[in-house]
């Protein structure tokens, strides 16, 4: 069965690396368990992590997100090390998957998206986070929904999101647009509408991915297919999608990142670029987006990981993440930005929840089927000594 599954995941990974992956899911489903982590004796923890010196993490690209998972927690621990990868999961996975089947385990510990569960777990990547983490960083009183509401792996045991931010599938530029020109989602699909949308492509893992499953959930299929054949351009840049909407070239954002849209916002732009009502919606969704967190399998410094990980999920590490900004799924840590945090009056549901891998995948295989446009070119990686106002 786990290797059927497995299969199953790594379809979208190049055929070479197949052979690679099988064997990782065979090696790690006979290999002995990690010792475990004491932390019931957290100062004992504390004092091999800092022997340990190091903590190998992979996280989100970006400089906003090295700020919190490499800068915050360095500043509270400077006797441990971060070394931090912040490559895309398209990239990273692939990667981490060859390097284990050569018996190369650095890895320590592993935030993301979605996309980690569907191709890591099968694979055998992930140990069981819990044991790693202390009892009142799972108190349920500290977390939205109970500390368990965060897995979103189905047997609630390796992938944790800690982030639980408000996904607005569709941002508009009101001083473009009339208020009363959109009264109903549908009216987007009006040829007055035509050539004024940007989407973050949904033809691959992303945000307008993710604003298709929540049109998906609320309007149903066709709406979707209809939605991608409306004239617009698809775009995996985030910064040139907020800076397209802020400046009215495209004043309709499918899948806009807020993120990118707040560094307009501190500098007086954008102000009027606001997400489309909930009342739009039947349901929207609660997206842990980059804010997922597992402990590797093999981690080569499972004290710091422990640290780690603890950190991350505490009241402190929480107050750092929201820096982003994103919301926290702690109930003790304050919202950057009110429109980002859940209402007690709205339905949501967590699309990143292992239950939706397989919806999200029949998205982007319909968009690829629908949307004429070229796919766009990936970018090529700046070096480290370049500069560029985007990320």
């Amino acid at each position: 069965m786990k290797f059927r599954i497995l299969q199953e995941a790594m379809m979208s990974l190049p055929k070479s690396l197949l052979f690679g992956a099988f064997a990782v899911a065979a090696l790690t489903a006979s290999a002995a368990a990690q010792a475990p982590v004491d932390v019931s004796d957290w100062q004992g923890v504390l004092a091999k992590a800092k022997q340990e010196g190091v903590v190998v993490v992979h996280g989100a690209p970006g400089r906003r997100y090295a700020d919190v998972l490499q800068g915050a927690f360095q500043k509270k621990y400077p006797d441990i090390r971060v070394e931090l990868d912040g490559a895309r999961n398209r990239t990273a996975i692939p990667r981490l998957l060859r390097e284990r089947q050569a018996g190369i385990f650095n890895q320590d510990v592993w935030t993301s998206g979605s996309s980690a569960i569907r191709l890591m777990k099968p694979a055998g990547a992930f140990q069981p986070i819990q044991p790693f983490l202390r009892k009142d960083n799972m108190e349920d009183k500290h977390w939205i929904g109970g500390f368990a509401a965060g897995f979103t792996d189905h047997e609630k045991t390796f992938f944790y999101s800690f982030d639980g931010t408000v996904q607005h599938p569709i941002h508009i530029n009101w001083d473009v647009i009339k208020k009363d020109q959109i009264k109903t989602i549908q009216d987007l699909l009006k040829p007055e509408f035509a050539g004024k949308i940007v989407w973050d492509d949904p033809r691959v893992g992303g945000s307008g991915n993710g604003a298709s499953l929540t049109f998906l959930e609320n309007f149903g299929e066709d709406f979707v297919r209809r939605f991608y054949s409306q004239k617009g351009v698809f775009t995996t840049n985030r910064r040139q999608a907020a800076e397209w909407v802020v400046r009215g070239r495209y004043p309709i954002a499918i899948g806009l990142d807020d993120s990118q849209l707040e560094i307009f916002v501190k500098e007086g732009l954008g102000k009027n670029v606001l997400p489309l009502d909930d009342s739009f919606y039947k349901v929207q969704q609660l997206s842990p987006g980059f804010g997922s967190v597992g402990v590797m399998d093999k981690a080569p410094h499972p004290h710091a990981a422990a640290v780690y990980v603890n950190w991350l999920l505490s009241r402190e590490g929480q107050q750092a993440w929201v820096r982003v900004p994103r919301n926290s799924r702690r109930t003790d840590v304050k919202s950057p930005d009110p429109t980002l945090s859940p209402k007690p009056t709205v339905t949501y549901f967590n699309g990143h929840n292992e239950k939706y891998i397989e919806v999200r995948q029949r998205l982007q295989e319909l968009a690829r089927q629908v949307i004429a446009a070229p796919m766009p070119k990936k970018r090529k990686r700046r070096s480290k000594g370049s500069s560029s106002k985007s990320e």
